[in-house]
């Protein structure tokens, strides 16, 4: 079957910090662009605390070194790149930002663990909930592109979807891949309460598990995905030990798993799956939350204008009080020195 092409992906934005924290996910968005054909934009926030004159200052630092960064990566091409710097609460002007660009994608570091990420979830969870975008969460340091992708799928109508979308999010087309599927033992207990013995229980967890097989090998073929290199493991287990065992054994440089529209329900009542993972999983984590919006792009590729063969797009410094463009700083200091040289 062919592959699905990634050509739809119109748009990847990522946001940084500017630290050595935020490094592996620039150059994932970077390599990302370049496969899918995307356009990039990067984003840095400034924080509202911080005084006038420092988030002045701040703004230009930024723009400078994310235009470095730009051009380090793309060379000739880094002029069809955004470069954004906003003030605010980084969760919301990410979120606002990625509506603005119409992002398929965001693109951030593995968060920070904090004492009350427990309560309130760190901004990466925060930020799936808010964007209602797909978020990619990178956690290791970028050695080529994707090549062992684990993906977490269940049997509903969203799975299909779901794994078309993420491999033209994370241009997964040639990847040896993993489908992790968990079969909580819920009626075991029932059943045994029934009088039903042990090996009629084991016959239904054996059928049960095959069912399951059949139906995920169908979904692989559909999505996409080659067969021989795909494989699926069905496990008796909670969905968050099932993935936490493949993700040990298979060690995958990437995980795929679905948000449902609860997400924030279940994170407060039992913690969700994609919750759990967001924070334990030792790989990169692209979450996907169900939406339809979002899963549209596991639809055909269409023709998208909006790419890096398309014009340049302006470098964006809106949001920061005040703001000098370092271009025309640098100009006047230019110029001066020219007149100086003159003169003498």
């Amino acid at each position: 079957m062919k592959t699905p092409s990634t050509k739809n992906l119109r748009r990847i934005l990522c946001a940084t910090d500017l630290t050595v924290r935020s490094k592996a996910a620039w150059l994932r968005a970077a390599s990302l662009a370049r496969q899918t054909g995307a356009r990039l934009t990067l984003l840095h926030v400034i924080d509202l605390q911080e005084s006038e004159r420092v988030a002045r200052m701040r703004a230009n630092r930024a723009y400078v070194q994310m235009l470095s960064q730009a051009d380090q990566a793309f060379a000739s091409a880094a002029g069809f790149i955004d470069v954004v710097v906003r003030r605010g609460n980084a969760r919301d002007v990410i979120a606002s930002t990625a509506h603005e660009c119409d992002a398929d994608l965001i693109v951030v570091a593995a968060p920070k663990l904090r004492r009350l990420d427990s309560i309130v979830g760190t901004t990466a969870e925060r930020l799936v909930r808010t964007a209602k975008r797909p978020v990619l969460v990178v956690r290791r340091e970028m050695q080529a592109s994707y090549s062992k992708v684990a993906i977490a799928a269940d049997l509903s109508s969203a799975s299909l979807p779901m794994m078309r979308t993420a491999i033209r999010l994370a241009a997964l087309d040639d990847v040896s891949a993993t489908i992790v599927h968990a079969i909580h033992p819920s009626y075991d207990g029932t059943m045994r309460s029934v009088g039903l013995d042990e090996s009629t229980i084991a016959r239904y967890q054996r059928s049960s598990q095959e069912t399951a097989k059949q139906r995920l090998q169908s979904m692989i073929a559909d999505a996409g995905l080659r067969s021989g290199s795909t494989r699926v493991i069905v496990r008796g287990q909670p969905p968050a030990a099932a993935i936490r065992t493949v993700l040990e054994y298979e060690r995958p440089e990437l995980l795929v798993i679905g948000a449902s529209r609860w997400f924030l329900l279940k994170r407060l009542l039992i913690g969700s799956v994609a919750d759990r993972m967001l924070r334990a999983a030792p790989c990169d984590v692209l979450v996907i939350p169900n939406r339809p919006a979002v899963l549209k792009l596991g639809a055909p590729a269409t023709v998208a204008s909006d790419r890096l063969s398309a014009a340049p797009v302006r470098r964006d410094v809106t949001g920061v009080a005040g703001f000098v463009p370092v271009q025309r700083r640098l100009q006047k200091h230019d110029g001066g020195d020219r007149r100086a040289h003159a003169h003498e």
